[in-house]
């Protein structure tokens, strides 16, 4: 009986396509900085949203991003 060898959950991370990416971080950082400007900056909750929203899509671009280039690197690296 053969067994696949364990990933780590980076590499499982790292093997999801982009979209699906995109889709678990954008709304997860959107909360997340909503709930910091509102909570933490004392921002009116529509506009702690409009900033959620502006920050939370520039996370989730470096997130993703930072992700590729990790993952870009890594295989040079293993060539």
């Amino acid at each position: 009986m053969s067994r696949e060898p364990k990933t780590s959950l980076i590499e499982r991370w790292e093997n999801l396509s982009l979209g699906f990416q995109i889709v678990i971080v954008g709304p997860a950082s959107f909360l997340l900085l909503w709930l910091i400007h509102v909570s933490l900056l004392n921002q009116p909750p529509l506009r702690g949203f409009s900033y959620g929203v502006f920050w939370g899509v520039l996370l989730t671009i470096a997130l993703v991003g930072a992700t590729r280039s990790e993952r870009a690197r890594r295989e040079r690296s293993l060539r």
